[in-house]
């Protein structure tokens, strides 16, 4: 005997598991839907059943009390909230936003709200970033926002994907009803426009009329709900959006037309209304397909990492785990297909890795012993044993992602000013529609409220609103399948400007992968410590440095008497058997263009170490490159004057410095800041302060975590070759950028003064006025064939 499953309405076994409620027992199909009863029933959403067992289903009310109850789950919400300082930041999934009024609309309400310091809204992505303190809580920053009448949830939600999905169809829905509409009433229109009944029964104009109503209405207010709705939560909040001129537009042709009617006038605009819902959700339509293109590409990081992993125990046995429970230092099995849940270095085991999530490279690149993996990487071939160096929500992959949200959130000036004067704007369409009225007005109602209707239908400001988010979340999108995360849309308009190129060293000039190439006791060394415990003792302090000198460090074995090592200005240092040893630079000792480390104790030298580095190949050709656009590379380093000066005469760098401090390279590029725009390429810690002084900051691929948040571009592939192209991207998205801006305005420009004099008919003006976010909206799109080789 089977029952209805309380909460899924899957069928259920009666009995077989059971919810207990304040109302009694209910049927589940699992155990999983059991306990959301109870949950829910226990939160005091039981409002929840009520409303879907109603005889009219009402599913947006449904699962807003779904999303409610998320957030009052703590261990639900806790996975998506960072500290930051001075406080907390909140990332949320949102849904039903159509516009860059939306965005501001719920970032000016929750910045009201106590205890929110900042709130920023990503269109493209649909994701809300929330930074908050003291009485603020999630679950209010969440009602909040559903009182705004927008669904949120938290990332990852499947529900909110599906949602989405059921969006997208029903504005396809929509955008095909409303086609078919305007396609009849406009035939209806054009018999009546032609003359076609002159001389014959009035009958059949008004057959025609009629038909044109029957046609129409459905368009208006079911194709045309989305814009209704914008307004009136738009007024409902104090907000002129952009939706209350077309609204109004809509209203006045649709109940200005059965007016005409009922009083026996000529002229009706039924198709006028019609055709201008059919155009703005084409053009809403369009918008909507670009930025899921957008989207998806950015959710596709996210959704490369697995769900559980093999854990290696301390005997060697593999014992499953979820992917989020992976600790730094744990040892983690992979096999071909597996992917790669956290950074870490390769134990043991060859595999060929499919590294496309970051670099858009199909090819896999083989991966040895040693060598470092990140998260988000897949094993097409071999296999391995890892130990892990970060978790799942450190790891690269996952910075990577939060640096995506920054980008997304961040607004560009000219945003900025569109977003404090568009309720200007509308203001102003509004007041120049009623002069309008007001002047035409004595050539007769009809007329007035013709030319009305045409100003409120060209002035739509959508191509305004598109010119810049689009394009810049296109720009973006096209830069991160080539390789290069761009961070800061600010920096990527800056590109074009700068005029010299300040370049570290070690590790972004050359290849950071140092090799011992020579050794030599001191002669005060004790024989008993022969060179391969000193290399053990120097491997254990240089262990988990992130200093590209230390790398060839990290492979050998370490000592494991060696404690409580930290790093110190000059290097590391560490404890064993209670005497003091530190690894430092002996730039004394260096020569042929080599560098030299020694190992002390008790600071009297035991070994000195020579270190060699290799240019990287492509260095020379991304200074020459450069050289051709006017943009001179310098170069900084810490290294001494022998190195620096090898690798200067390498690459064709004239001028340069040698061993400058963090301190030093922020002075000298400020100093040059100040002649000129800059841009700073580097990967070390001590590059960080010197990318914060400079107009445009580049990380290399294999730079720190701090250098990658002070960066504002990144390289995800380890190679240079993008730098010399990220100008003239710069240069593209600003042109495409002008040109939005440009016919957009153009557009209003000439349209509004035609409209105004009534030589503009509705009909006409409607086509205008998409044709217009067409226009922007495909110019913006262009930008995504970008291609790295082109350029």
């Amino acid at each position: 005997m089977t029952a209805s499953c309380w909460h899924c309405g899957n069928l259920a076994p009666a009995g077989a598991f059971q919810a207990r409620t304040p109302e009694g027992s209910r049927d589940a199909c699992c155990p999983g839907c059991a306990a959301a009863i109870e949950t829910i029933y226990g939160l005091g959403l039981d409002d929840y059943y009520t409303v879907r067992e109603s005889e009219a289903p009402v599913p947006d009310e449904t699962r807003t009390a779904l999303n409610r109850a998320l957030f009052q789950v703590p261990e639900l919400v806790a996975p998506h909230i960072t500290a930051i300082t001075g406080g907390e930041r909140l990332k949320l999934q949102l849904g039903g936003l159509t516009c860059a009024a939306c965005s501001w609309l719920i970032e000016k309400a929750l910045r009201d709200q106590p205890g929110v310091t900042a709130a920023s809204v990503n269109l493209a992505g649909m994701t809300l970033l929330v930074d908050f303190k003291g009485p603020a809580k999630p679950e209010a920053v969440a009602n909040r926002v559903l009182r705004l009448g927008y669904s949120v949830t938290l990332p990852g939600d499947p529900a909110q994907s599906q949602q989405q999905k059921q969006e997208q169809r029903r504005l396809t829905g929509r955008l095909a009803l409303a086609g078919l509409g305007a396609m009849q009433a406009m035939m209806y229109a054009t018999a009546l426009y032609i003359g076609a009944f002159e001389g014959k029964d009035a009958i059949y104009e008004w057959v025609f009329r009629i038909a044109s109503l029957v046609v129409a209405t459905p368009v208006v207010f079911y194709a045309g709900w989305p814009f209704f709705t914008g307004a009136w939560l738009g007024l409902k909040n104090g907000r002129l959006n952009m939706d209350v001129p077309i609204a109004l537009a809509l209203s006045l042709a649709w109940a200005g037309s059965l007016i005409v009617m009922a009083t026996g006038g000529q002229h009706v605009y039924f198709d006028s209304a019609a055709m201008f819902v059919f155009f703005l959700l084409i053009s809403r339509w369009l918008e909507q397909r670009q930025r899921q293109a957008i989207h998806e590409s950015y959710r596709q990081l996210g959704e490369t990492l697995p769900q559980a992993v093999r854990r290696l125990d301390n005997s060697d046995n593999a014992v499953w785990i979820s992917a989020r429970q992976v600790a730094k230092g744990d040892r983690l099995q992979l096999i071909q297909g597996d992917t790669v849940p956290a950074d870490g270095q390769i134990l043991h085991g060859e595999a060929a890795l499919d590294e496309s999530a970051f670099t858009g490279e199909s090819v896999p690149v083989q991966r040895r012993p040693g060598e470092r993996v990140h998260a988000g990487t897949r094993i097409a071939e071999g296999g391995l044993v890892m130990e892990a160096s970060s978790t799942v929500a450190t790891s690269l992959m996952a910075q990577i992602g939060e640096q995506v949200d920054r980008a997304q959130q961040e607004r560009v000036e000219v945003v900025r000013d569109w977003q404090q004067v568009a309720p200007l704007f509308t203001f102003a369409i509004l007041l120049l529609a009623g002069a309008t009225m007001a002047w035409h007005w004595s050539s007769g109602p009809a007329v007035a409220f013709e030319h009305t209707l045409a100003v409120l239908v060209v002035t739509c400001p959508c191509a305004l609103a598109l010119a810049v988010p689009l394009t810049l979340s296109a720009t973006l999108g096209a830069a991160l399948k080539n390789g290069v995360l761009i961070a800061s849309p600010r920096q990527l308009l800056a590109l074009p400007n700068i005029k010299g190129a300040l370049f570290d060293k070690t590790g972004t000039l050359t290849s950071g992968q140092f090799t011992i190439v020579e050794t030599r006791k001191s002669v005060n060394t004790p024989a008993s410590l022969n060179e391969d415990t000193l290399l053990g003792i120097a491997a254990a302090l240089e262990w988990q440095n992130p200093h590209p000198l230390a790398r060839p460090f990290q492979t050998m074995p370490r000592d494991p008497a060696v404690t409580d090592v930290v790093a110190s200005r000059n290097g590391v240092r560490g404890t064993r058997d209670n005497l003091t040893w530190s690894m430092t630079g002996a730039p004394e000792k260096s020569h042929a263009g080599m560098t030299c480390l020694a190992l002390s104790c008790n600071e009297a030298v035991m070994l000195h170490l020579w270190l060699e580095d290799t240019v990287r190949p492509e260095s020379a050709s991304t200074v020459s490159c450069l050289a051709d656009q006017g943009i001179r590379s310098r170069m900084a380093t810490g290294d001494n004057p022998g190195a620096a000066r090898k690798v200067a005469s390498q690459t064709g760098i004239e001028e340069w410095h040698a061993e400058m401090t963090p301190e030093a390279k922020q002075q000298w590029i400020s100093e040059l800041e100040q002649a000129a725009p800059q841009m700073v390429v580097g990967d070390g810690i001590n590059d960080a302060n010197a990318m914060l002084s400079a107009s445009v900051s580049v990380a290399t691929a294999n730079a720190t975590s701090l250098t990658q948040r002070a960066a504002g571009l990144y390289l995800l592939q380890d190679n240079l070759d993008a730098i010399p192209a990220l100008p003239a991207l710069g240069r593209q998205c600003r042109r495409l950028i002008r040109q939005n801006l440009s016919w957009a305005l153009l557009y209003n420009l000439l349209a509004v003064p035609f409209a105004v004099a009534g030589w503009i008919p509705p009909w006409a003006a409607a086509i205008g006025m998409s044709a217009s976010s067409l226009l922007v909206t495909f110019n913006a799109a262009r930008i995504s064939r970008w291609k790295l080789s082109s350029s």
